[in-house]
């Protein structure tokens, strides 16, 4: 190893030689490189187990279903009572038909409402089920979690409660009651006791249903006075079926409300504008104003 001793002037002199480097712009090629990123969209990596993406805790899943249940519902709440209006035109008529002769326009305008209506109900409240079943798996798993319990059944057994006719009348309720206990973190030695919301939700269900299989039974009866009556049944399907979409979301919300109190849509954002009283706080210095920033 050799030492070469330098004087600063000789070692300035060198670097200030180097001339400064000249921006050409972005680089360009001749024809199109060879390597690069696949023209693919991007996806998060989940071939590893350790790579799978996450998202967030059971209250945060939770949350995110629940403000799409919540829309739904609306939606069909809304279907249903045109459904039910067009219903109870569909009656007027029936009685407005047994003096008076009715003309073809009002009659097929009446058909095509109550048809369209139900339709629409139909679609609407199969999506509404399935995007509500889902905030209940959710929503149980993180009641669970923010007790530190475990359900106390599975969550097949909690789905097929609510789609298997005669268990439909009996589980959705237990299963409510069992949620609204575990999210308020009351005693788990403690028997669920329903609210009163779960209980009127509970009501209205099963009065639903049993509506539904009576309005499915009475098409098969013959009559002009069946027929009026059958609009009545369906009248009143739509109007309980409106009924349990509503108290559906009054419970999403107090179950929510359980499980995340404070709601950062509705948290008024504030800023500090000057703090007073506090002895720990030092005047700052004024800036020159010859001092750049």
């Amino acid at each position: 190893m050799v030492w070469v001793a330098t004087t600063p002037d000789e070692d300035r002199r060198t670097r200030e030689a180097d001339p400064p480097p000249v921006y050409r712009g972005p680089p360009s090629y001749p024809a199109p490189p060879r390597w690069g990123l696949p023209l693919l969209g991007w996806r998060a990596p989940t071939s590893v187990p350790a790579m799978a993406p996450q998202f967030g805790d059971a209250d945060t899943r939770a949350r995110l279903v629940a403000i799409p249940a919540t829309r739904a519902l609306w939606a069909t709440t809304v279907i249903l009572l045109l459904a039910a209006f067009a219903e109870a035109w569909r009656y007027a008529l029936l009685v407005i038909s047994a003096d008076n002769a009715l003309r073809l326009q009002t009659v097929r305008l009446s058909d095509t409402a109550v048809q369209t209506g139900a339709l629409m109900s139909v679609i609407l409240g199969i999506g509404s089920v399935g995007i509500g079943l889902l905030w209940l798996l959710r929503a149980r798993q993180a009641a669970a979690e923010l007790a530190g319990v475990r359900p106390s059944r599975p969550a097949w057994q909690a789905t097929i409660g609510f789609l298997i006719p005669g268990m439909n009348l009996v589980v959705p309720g237990s299963v409510l009651a069992e949620l609204e206990h575990t999210a308020a973190q009351r005693p788990a030695d403690q028997r669920p006791r329903p609210s009163r919301l779960v209980r009127t939700w509970w009501l209205c269900w099963s009065a639903n249903l049993v509506l539904g299989a009576i309005a499915f039974l009475w098409q098969f009866r013959s009559g002009a006075q069946n027929m009026a009556d059958g609009v009545l049944i369906h009248l009143a399907l739509n109007l309980t079926a409106a009924a349990v979409a509503v108290l559906s979301i009054q419970v999403i919300r107090r179950v929510s409300l359980f499980l995340d109190p404070v709601d950062v849509r509705n948290t008024a954002r504030m800023r500090v504008v000057r703090v007073e009283g506090d002895p720990s706080t030092v005047e700052r210095r004024k800036r020159p104003a010859d001092q750049a920033r």
